[in-house]
């Protein structure tokens, strides 16, 4: 596998519970350049009460990563965004531009705690749509909510987009629900595959240890639009 991109990732030092300082920054994007990914999405924390990182922030540590792996010459391409913690207030914020859509387009990046209600899921990315935002739900398969697969297709017959972590095709990162992960991409259902990685400390960048199980089960074209196309349409905001 090459040319990988990667949606949702905690790789900016000191915002939130990713990496911790510069040097952790830039261990975990050697290694992401080591296993075949292109570009990264950097998705901070914005979390009232609990990691409240503004978008000057994330553009100026940005800016400066960025100019580390110029002086290392380090090819990868970096995006600004925000994994956004559903609250009532989200909209207001991303209108503000308090918080991040990905890479400036109207794509976001969302979560909602694990244990909410189908009902206030569903609600609160209704409102991102009616204000002219793509939702993308982050680690989908984290929500209890979403363990009836009649919740999931609604989602997707709403246009929302799916994006599972790629621990999952490890055995990792598991929540609450025991479904074969690996059958919901064969699937289709699944839009994107993402790193959700924290740093070199916790969850770290370990992509290639899907990489088998990818390349034996998802067609060529298949994995070029989770990993590239669809990326590509954030990018481009098309």
């Amino acid at each position: 596998m090459k040319g990988i991109y990667d949606i949702h990732s905690h790789i900016l030092p000191g915002l939130d519970d990713g990496a911790r300082d510069m040097e952790d920054t830039m261990e975990t994007l050697r290694e992401a350049v080591r296993q075949k990914i292109q570009g990264i999405i950097a998705t901070p924390h914005f979390h009232p009460g609990k990691f409240l990182t503004d978008s000057g922030q994330v553009l100026s540590v940005l800016r400066q990563v960025q100019e580390e792996c110029r002086k290392e010459n380090l090819e990868i391409r970096l995006y600004p965004g925000h994994e956004c913690y559903y609250y009532s207030g989200l909209v207001q914020s991303l209108k503000e531009g308090q918080a991040l859509t990905l890479a400036g387009s109207r794509y976001v990046l969302v979560e909602f705690s694990p244990n909410c209600l189908y009902s206030y899921m569903q609600q609160g990315l209704e409102e991102l749509w009616r204000n002219g935002y793509q939702p993308i739900l982050a680690h989908f398969e984290r929500y209890a909510c979403l363990g009836k697969k009649e919740n999931l297709l609604h989602l997707r017959e709403q246009g929302v987009l799916l994006q599972m972590n790629l621990g999952r095709l490890q055995g990792k990162d598991t929540f609450f629900r025991k479904n074969p992960w690996g059958r919901l991409v064969k699937e289709g259902l699944v839009d994107y595959l993402a790193t959700d990685c924290h740093g070199i400390y916790f969850r770290p960048m370990e992509a290639w240890r899907s990489y088998p199980w990818i390349e034996k089960n998802l067609s060529p074209e298949r994995q070029k639009k989770i990993f590239v196309t669809n990326v590509k349409k954030i990018v481009k905001n098309e």
